[in-house]
């Protein structure tokens, strides 16, 4: 900085000396008078910038760095300094072009009455926040590295600028916030070397002595490092909870920004603390009521699967024992209106019986058959693994049990019973289709070959 002024010194000097030398030899300029006296002026007014600039920065020496600070014992906010030194500028070069080039400053003060007007206007949102930043500072509200709270910001003081206040998160965000917010609003400071306490709330099982547990706590809390000794750490009661006895431990601080870190340490020291002196840290104490679901109340349970089970003619020749062997490993299936439930060419091995609600059959998208409770389809696939005929789909909300190869292959041991199930499916189908060309006898011993080698019978 000092370096700075004198070389702003010895630029000013030099151009001086420029201009001397020019009005001393004239005979080196035009001839024309008029000519000859606005280069003479034009040297001396830029020889007069630099000198300005030496003038206002030792102004702003004198004024702010040992009349404000060694009396005062005030640190002069960097924002009032650049405004007086603005204002400083203006003064000097208005003089310089008024005393140089003899223009009439009181013309340009009336017309910058008028500009100043309208920028006041304009600018009444960026003004408030200058004269509110200066005035913050003027009080000596907070400094960089204080930290402050205004509503929800919670930061630490980097800068103070024309606009607002430059702060860094705890989380290093940094965030803008305009100046007269923070002269408006409730304004909390922490400030920098002072003694900022802070308050951790902390649950001890109810069993414990509170004498014993408040020894501890403060042990535990004084040797964490940022915690002050000027003003010793204690603990107290803080109340009754549900679960445990709320202990409250109370410490200063000098660095306010280190609060996290601290806070951490000591749950850190309170966790060690209290585990060798075998003093517990209890659970919430919650009742616990086991959760049953209402949609499997409403599914059938294997009484209901093994009566639909017994109104299947494809599965009559099975015992009764083969139909609970089969009904406590049927699967149950919720379906919405309008879902697939099966789709035609897909592969397959199990069939589906309809508990509750209505399916639709359809072959290239045309209805051919609509099944109730009770009705069942996909047998074919279920016995011998052959790929879906038709595309079935839940008119209403279905529920529907489904009957898998695993299901039926531990009881389907003897050739007779496979016998006597291709001859149900035969006469089924025939049923179903009486426009067969193939005779019923050729198609029950088809049927049966295709059950056989599936089953591996």
């Amino acid at each position: 900085m000092r370096r700075s002024r004198v070389g702003w010194l010895l630029a000013g000097l030099g151009l001086l000396a420029l201009h001397w030398f020019a009005s001393r030899n004239r005979e080196l300029l035009p001839r024309d008078p008029a000519d000859q006296k606005r280069i003479l002026g034009a040297l001396l007014f830029i020889a007069c910038l630099p000198l300005m600039m030496f003038a206002v920065r030792v102004i702003d020496l004198v004024a702010f760095d040992f009349v404000v600070s060694r009396r005062r014992q005030v640190q002069a906010p960097l924002l009032l300094r650049e405004l007086v030194s603005v204002i400083l500028y203006a003064v000097l070069i208005a003089w310089a072009l008024s005393s140089i080039f003899e223009y009439k400053v009181t013309a340009i003060l009336a017309t910058g009455t008028v500009v100043a007007a309208i920028l006041g206007l304009a600018l009444q949102e960026t003004l408030g926040n200058l004269f509110s930043g200066i005035a913050l500072h003027l009080d000596g509200t907070f400094a960089p590295g204080d930290v402050i709270r205004s509503g929800e910001t919670f930061g630490i003081v980097e800068a103070v600028r024309w606009r607002g206040t430059r702060l860094r998160t705890f989380n290093n965000n940094l965030l803008i916030i305009p100046n007269s917010m923070l002269a408006r609003e409730r304004l909390e400071v922490f400030p920098n070397g002072n003694l900022n306490a802070r308050v951790l709330q902390i649950n001890v099982d109810y069993n414990v002595p509170p004498a014993t547990v408040l020894n501890v706590l403060v042990q535990a809390a004084s040797n964490v490092e940022g915690v002050a000794h000027a003003i010793p750490a204690f603990a107290r009661i803080g109340g009754f909870g549900e679960s445990a006895m709320v202990y409250e431990i109370k410490y200063h601080m000098q660095d306010y920004s280190q609060r996290d870190r601290i806070d951490a340490d000591i749950r850190k020291a309170v966790w060690y603390a209290l585990r060798r002196n075998n003093i517990a840290i209890p659970l919430p104490i919650r009742a616990i009521q086991r959760y049953k679901s209402t949609e499997q109340k409403q599914q059938p349970d294997a009484a209901e699967i093994l009566h639909r089970l017994a109104h299947v003619d494809v599965l009559s020749p099975l015992s009764r024992a083969a139909h609970e062997t089969i009904a406590n490993a049927a699967r149950v299936h919720v379906f919405s209106r309008g879902e697939t439930i099966i789709g035609l060419g897909a592969e397959g091995d199990s069939m589906f019986i309809v508990h509750e609600g209505t399916v639709s059959v359809r072959v290239d998208d045309a209805e051919v058959a609509r099944l109730q409770p009770g009705d069942f389809f996909g047998e074919m696939a279920l016995l011998t693994g052959e790929r879906r005929t038709a595309d079935v789909i839940a008119v209403t909300d279905v529920v529907a049990v489904e009957i898998a190869k695993d299901a039926l292959e531990p009881v389907l041991d003897d050739p007779a019973l496979a016998a006597a199930i291709s001859a149900k499916v035969a006469e089924r189908r025939g049923s179903l289709d009486s426009a067969r060309s193939d005779a019923p006898a050729d198609e029950q011993r088809t049927i049966l070959s295709k059950i056989r080698a599936y089953f591996g019978l």
